[in-house]
């Protein structure tokens, strides 16, 4: 102790003290300077792992950080807001809400960052750009990235399976027709497969990893069956759905139908009495292929409760319904019925079309 006392009282002791500060706050103040004139170089990216995603499904949001100079660099802060209406890595985000990734990043060193992401609601989310605030100076990214949320794919609750797709000219319950007379293949067992369709014969050949592996015969329906969509956003009185309600789990319907109208390869088309974009209603007729489902999911997301609704479906099934073919389905899915809907349905099935018209839960049909 008397030497720690002793060596307090040396003018050296003080004098290297002194030096060694200063060299500490030059390195740093050096270092400061020289991290300013990198982040300018700095290149920075996020992207999501897929275009769309229907609700409750998840999927990676990917950030990217290149620092192609030679200083090493520390604690990076890097901050954007996401949109509310999502949940980001297990957090639900009620609000408008800010994120910042902390990166530390080597020499000419890239690093990479993934986030879980799913949606909450229905709609088309984009994000913000991205800023570094670094000693008072903004280093902003324009990297802008953005996603749909389509309507979940909801079944009809109340009676089970609702009827939805012919077999020659009889309603099948099933939503995926198998017919044993046109068997196209054989794949590996999927979970719900019937038992039946097991080909052991082709499962006693198959190995996977050493092991066993269950084969099932691949079969293909007897016919396409096409179909048209259509909801309809009037709230009929008597009815207990309001227009959040109508939309929503008639979106929900729309998207049901739809998707397993593209599992079994028809011809889907989507109508409703809501306007969008420049047009007083939607109207996507019949197709198939990547894009024409993309369309159609696009359109259900962006879909909004406080639409104009200018047009009738009594208009529109009288302009669009006479104009599908007499073989194809057509689905109706609101909160009631009038006389003048119910002519306009007699006269479709009495013309050979498939009608069925379904109803919102809390609805007064």
């Amino acid at each position: 102790m008397e030497r720690f006392y002793t060596l307090l009282q040396t003018p050296a002791f003080w004098l290297l003290s002194a030096l060694s500060v200063t060299a500490l706050f030059l390195l740093y103040y050096g270092y400061r300077r020289l991290k300013l004139a990198a982040l300018e170089n700095v290149s920075y990216s996020r992207a999501f792992s897929e275009e769309g995603l229907f609700m409750g499904e998840t999927m990676e949001m990917t950030e990217v950080i290149c620092n192609p100079g030679w200083l090493p660099l520390f604690r990076v802060k890097l901050t954007f807001y996401l949109p509310a209406g999502i949940t980001v890595d297990g957090k639900p985000l009620k609000e408008y809400t800010e994120m910042t990734s902390v990166f530390n990043i080597p020499p000419f060193g890239v690093v990479t960052r993934k986030h879980t992401v799913s949606a909450d609601k229905r709609g088309f989310f984009q994000l913000g750009s991205a800023s570094i605030l670094y000693f008072g100076c903004e280093f902003e990214f324009q990297s802008t990235p953005s996603f749909y949320a389509y309507p979940a794919a909801k079944g009809f609750s109340g009676s089970g399976d609702t009827p939805l797709y012919r077999a020659g000219n009889m309603l099948a319950s099933r939503k995926f027709i198998e017919d044993p007379f046109f068997p196209v293949g054989i794949r590996e067992y999927r979970p719900g497969d019937p038992m039946r369709s097991i080909n052991f014969k082709a499962s006693a050949r198959s190995f996977h990893g050493g092991r066993a592996q269950l084969m099932c015969n691949d079969y293909d329906s007897s016919r396409t069956v096409d179909s048209m969509i259509f909801l309809d956003l009037n709230v009929y009185p008597g009815a207990v759905a309001d227009d959040k309600t109508l939309l929503e789990t008639g979106l929900a319907y729309a998207c049901y139908l739809f998707c397993r109208g593209v599992e079994n390869e028809g011809k889907v088309g989507f109508c409703a009495n809501a306007s969008t974009g420049d047009m007083p209603y939607i109207h996507i007729p019949c197709g198939r292929g990547e894009e024409h489902s993309l369309t159609v999911l696009r359109t259900m997301a962006e879909m909004n409760v406080y639409a104009r609704r200018d047009y009738s479906m009594q208009v529109l099934l009288a302009r669009f319904g006479k104009e599908t073919p007499a073989d194809m389905d057509l689905y109706l899915i609101t909160t009631g019925t009038d006389e003048k809907t119910e002519e306009l349905l007699h006269g479709l099935r009495r013309a050979g079309r498939n009608v069925v018209v379904i109803p919102v839960e809390g609805a007064a049909l």
